[in-house]
């Protein structure tokens, strides 16, 4: 039994279907902070990073996905009323030494991020927590981190803030309307919203690169952009679920998209890749500016 829950385990960390973006979505974000990053921060990751780019690096961390992060809605500590019941048998004291990092963020009706992964006892998807974690970490040691672990903080950061300005990885209380495993119908195939937003989006637009979508979504002035990195990151996935709301809210199982839902939500697309870019480069300029 044990072995088949492991190997359950496995198979659901490594769903296609929960990366958020795919692989073009957070090179695009990736690119928009390294065109933003300060002399000192670019300086530092160049030698932490050992000259990788930050898009190298991007979906690592769904590359890894059951080695980094552990995305099953769960932690040890939970009460176990707060499981899921396919959960309530499993045995805990099997170490899984894997950090219970999700690739969402929950935020409560007026849109506010929580500041935790645990609310009395029940687990929380929460990439803003543990983004604020890892960077106060690698700012307060990054010189002293063991190298894979460095590496892996920052590859974490980079991909978890592309991912709570993503639509669909978004959990909003108390209505959680909005999964994205549901399925809806359109251009006359059966699709998950989540599959939508993480893939189709971006065919729609043609064969771009990430450096391409990085010049077409990078247009904010310097004022407009100082005004989007103002806060912290529990301010930012705040502001991504108000931005992403009026988009999903009518979408329901069983609905059919227009076929103009691609190009209606293309402004959308291009403002949360940006607004990710912005605030990602924000956060490692913070983060390394003294670390050179």
């Amino acid at each position: 039994m044990r072995r088949f829950l492991s190997i359950f385990l496995v198979i659901i960390m490594h769903c296609p279907m929960l990366f958020a973006w795919g692989k073009l979505g957070h090179a695009t974000v990736a690119k928009v902070a390294q065109d933003h990053l300060s002399a000192e921060a670019e300086k530092a990751l160049a030698g932490y990073l050992d000259g990788l780019t930050l898009a190298a690096l991007a979906s690592d961390a769904d590359t890894y996905r059951g080695e980094w992060t552990r995305d099953m809605g769960f932690v040890p500590s939970n009460i176990d009323e707060a499981r899921p019941p396919w959960l309530k048998s499993f045995d805990f004291s099997t170490p899984l030494n894997i950090a219970p990092y999700s690739h969402m963020i929950t935020v409560d009706k007026e849109f506010r991020c929580y500041r935790t992964d645990n609310l009395d006892g029940e687990y929380i998807n929460n990439i803003a927590y543990y983004v604020d974690i890892l960077a106060k970490e690698l700012k307060a040691r990054a010189g002293e981190m063991d190298p894979y672990e460095r590496y892996k903080a920052i590859a974490l950061i980079v991909h978890f803030i592309g991912d709570m300005h993503c639509p669909v990885h978004i959990v909003y209380r108390p209505e959680n309307v909005l999964k994205g495993k549901y399925k809806l119908w359109w251009n006359g195939e059966e699709k998950s919203l989540h599959g939508v937003w993480d893939n189709d989006m971006f065919r729609n637009l043609g064969c771009w690169s990430y450096s391409d979508m990085a010049l077409l979504v990078d247009t904010a002035s310097e004022k407009e952009i100082q005004t989007l990195v103002e806060g912290d990151v529990y301010d930012y996935a705040s502001d991504s679920a108000g931005c992403c709301w009026p988009a999903i809210s009518a979408c329901h199982a069983g609905i059919t998209l227009p076929a103009t839902y691609a190009t209606d939500m293309r402004p959308l697309l291009f403002s949360q890749l940006r607004n990710a870019g912005y605030r990602l480069a924000e956060i490692l300029n913070d983060i390394f500016v003294y670390n050179e």
